[in-house]
């Protein structure tokens, strides 16, 4: 395979890694597949391509979007195969958010926590409102990406090893630059009332070496809940709550 067609495969991985918040999965892999499929067949038909590199790249494709990696198809296979890419991963509907009156701002009692790959973990306040409520936080510092991303990295490195060394720098931290700014925080928010939170969004900000962000949450935290747990993969935060009624 030429470099020309080599550098255009791997920029396609690059995207595919990379899926936007606001597209759902099922989508995602969708869009993907067709297009990257579209620029096989055409590299294929030039023979830019040999079949052993149209299976490998095809898998690739499938390990960048989360799926299994294809079994190879039989000698001399002509026709078209179905693919399975995951229709049940699609998200539910996110419920619409209402106008809320705000209540309060909830402290966080040991908000500052270690990540993993050397990043800390902030949870600046609770935001109450009647009918939601709100995660703002920050990290700072941010984990380190060489060790967060490194199997990302290493296929990385397979992708564009015929490029040159200069050009495989620029696209590397291209890669990185996405992959941080792809990063998506993963709050879940529990009460000891069992009460049924749900992520209803939010969004974040940050440069250099720190981010900072909202993440929104309904319904309201019910009266009668005393403790509130917010959880961020391995961590949990317990955070003390009254009724603000009852504070004033």
């Amino acid at each position: 395979m030429n470099q020309g067609a080599q550098r255009y495969l791997a920029e396609r991985l690059m995207v595919a890694r990379d899926r936007p918040s606001q597209i759902e999965i099922f989508q995602w892999r969708q869009q993907m597949l067709a297009g990257f499929g579209g620029a096989i067949e055409a590299l294929r038909a030039a023979d830019a391509m040999d079949p052993d590199e149209v299976h490998d790249w095809n898998n690739r494709m499938h390990v960048a979007l989360g799926l299994e990696p294809l079994d190879p198809l039989p000698p001399g296979f002509k026709g078209a195969r179905t693919v399975f890419i995951g229709e049940d991963d699609r998200p539910p509907p996110r419920p619409t958010v209402p106008v809320a009156r705000f209540l309060e701002l909830i402290p966080v009692a040991d908000a500052d926590r270690e990540v993993p790959f050397g990043g800390r973990l902030q949870i600046l306040g609770i935001e109450r409102y009647d009918s939601m409520g709100a995660v703002a936080w920050r990290m700072a510092p941010l984990p380190d990406a060489e060790i967060q991303y490194a199997d990302e990295l290493r296929d990385h490195e397979r992708d564009t090893e015929v490029l040159p060394e200069s050009e495989r720098r620029m696209l590397r931290q291209r890669l990185l630059h996405q992959l941080n700014r792809a990063t998506r925080y993963k709050f879940a928010v529990s009460d000891n009332l069992g009460t049924e939170y749900h992520d209803t969004g939010g969004g974040w900000s940050g440069g250099g070496n720190e981010q900072t962000g909202r993440v929104r949450f309904m319904p309201g935290i019910p009266k009668g809940a005393s403790i509130l747990t917010i959880r961020w993969d391995e961590l949990a935060f317990e955070v003390s709550i009254s009724d603000p009624d009852e504070a004033k």
